[in-house]
């Protein structure tokens, strides 16, 4: 069992406006069930718009999340997707920082 809180890939960055599904792989895992996610920005609860539609799923050890939506006005947010599965019978969560970069931004 990993005490890893975040994501090994975290932070990432999307630019605003792009939608892109991740995966997570759950390391020594060999059974995922009950997938799901939950996206905060500045503290609030922006799932129902940042990941507006499609599923989560598992196949394996590896889970993958609904399309993620950087909003067209979100540049230089922070997007903190909570992932949460059960691995091998345990509820475990991590989490994922996004970092939404301005379109118009040269870095």
């Amino acid at each position: 069992m990993s005490q890893d809180i975040l994501v090994i890939e975290s932070p990432i960055s999307m630019i605003e406006g792009e939608t892109i599904s991740y995966s997570l792989t759950w390391q020594g895992a060999s059974s995922l069930a009950s997938p799901t996610a939950l996206v905060y920005k500045d503290g609030a609860d922006i799932t129902s718009t940042a990941m507006p539609s499609g599923s989560h799923a598992v196949s394996g050890n590896v889970q993958t999340l609904k399309p993620l939506v950087a909003a067209g006005s979100d540049g230089r947010k922070k997007y903190v997707v909570i992932i949460e599965c059960s691995v091998d019978g345990n509820t475990e969560r991590r989490k994922l920082v996004v970092n939404i970069a301005k379109a118009s931004a040269e870095v």
